[in-house]
């Protein structure tokens, strides 16, 4: 396995060149791109990096109870999976939220069974494999599709491709309130890609306000006050244990770091450190 990360925002004030070049001396192997842009490909691979992920668009779409969008959100991850196959990249990362956050997640199924399996061929063919994140969007409606054992289950019979599998980011099955180990477990063959993130839970604050959220105060960033997303080792997942089992699963791809911690948020230094902080708790675990 190798560990990566998604490039977080203040880095994007860093020329690319600058930032490959420090994340292969702070002894990362790979990067996440937004696009397969040629030029970041070849910067990243002459520092040494492999690409992690390349971002699948036109999810949003493909998911809307417009059929025009639909279509449009078809051919913009054609073009997006074709281009990523021509650079030598074989993996996608996605979410699906549909743009109607009140659309009903049941609903919003039946529409992607019917548009994502176009996708799913067009990418075996090309042979690249697509990973969806089980981010469960914003509330109050949380309208994601795929962050549940129950919608993984019925997604991978609508498309049992081995083209399509997960995202493994625990930080969202804690945050929810799923057995990670359980999940784990039961999809571990299905993981193409994962996040290292975690998540910590605050029993004062779920006690002050249960997981409705907070009345009179705001949450700290990247958090709904009883729950905030942290670095790996500050949080609740047990990574040797996840890593472990991914090992057994055949799983020898890449741990990308996602940084959503808003103690390691303000300033790139920030970034940095907290970048650094989660590649070297990983690290103990890989072999």
């Amino acid at each position: 396995m190798k560990i990566g990360f998604r490039i977080p925002g203040k880095a994007r004030d860093l020329g690319f060149d600058q930032l490959c070049g420090w994340a292969a001396r702070a002894g990362f192997g790979s990067i996440d791109l937004a696009a397969a842009d040629p030029e970041r490909i070849r910067v990243a691979t002459a520092a040494g990096l492999e690409i992690g992920t390349i971002d699948l668009p036109g999810t949003r779409e493909m998911i809307s109870a417009d059929a025009a969008d639909q279509m449009a959100g078809v051919d913009a991850a054609k073009h997006a999976i074709a281009a990523a196959a021509e650079n030598g990249c074989h993996r996608m990362f996605c979410v699906f939220v549909p743009r109607d956050a009140s659309q009903k997640r049941a609903d919003t199924f039946a529409i992607w069974k019917q548009t994502f399996p176009l996708v799913a061929h067009f990418a075996e063919e090309k042979g690249v494999r697509i990973a969806m994140e089980g981010w469960p969007g914003g509330g109050p409606h949380y309208p994601a599709l795929g962050c549940t054992p129950e919608t993984w289950r019925a997604m991978f019979a609508a498309v049992p491709s081995a083209s399509f599998g997960l995202n493994f980011d625990p930080s969202h099955l804690v945050r929810i309130g799923v057995d990670w180990r359980r999940a784990l477990e039961e999809f571990g063959d299905r993981v193409i890609h994962a996040h290292g993130k975690d998540t910590d839970l605050d029993t004062e604050r779920l006690y002050e306000h249960g997981n409705l959220g907070p009345t009179f105060r705001k949450p700290v960033g990247f958090s709904e006050s009883w729950w905030r997303y942290t670095i790996p080792g500050d949080g609740l997942v047990d990574w040797g244990r996840l890593l472990a089992r991914l090992e057994d699963f055949g799983f020898n791809g890449v741990v990308s770091v996602e940084l959503e911690d808003y103690r390691y948020n303000d300033t790139w230094a920030l970034q940095a450190e907290g970048l650094e902080r989660s590649r070297a708790h990983l690290a103990r675990w890989l072999r």
